[in-house]
This record gives C-alpha cells, sequence and structure tokens, in this order.
C-alpha cells in the first residue's frame, strides 16, 4: 500500500480495522480501483 501510494496511487477509502480484517482500499494511477485486505478466520466472532 505504501509503495502503491508513493508511486503515484491514491488512497480512496479510510484504512478499516474490524480486529479480524484488516482493509486497505486505493487508486493505482490509471484509475483502478483496488482493494487489499487480510483476514484471520480464527478471529472471527461467533455469532450468538
Amino acid at each position: 500500500m505504501e509503495k502503491a501510494i508513493r508511486s503515484g496511487g491514491t488512497e480512496y477509502v479510510e484504512t478499516k480495522d474490524y480486529g479480524w480484517m484488516y482493509q486497505r482500499t486505493f487508486l493505482d494511477i490509471d484509475g483502478h480501483h483496488w482493494e487489499i485486505f487480510y483476514m484471520d478466520e480464527s478471529k472471527i466472532p461467533s455469532e450468538v
């Protein structure tokens, strides 16, 4: 993400941290929308 921004991309949506999933979104220099995320399924809250 940092490399994409340094290379001319733009952060598009505020970073989201759900505790079990982390997501960042940017536009590349051609305007393409990218969403990068990491999810740890073992930490997803169980439904009640």
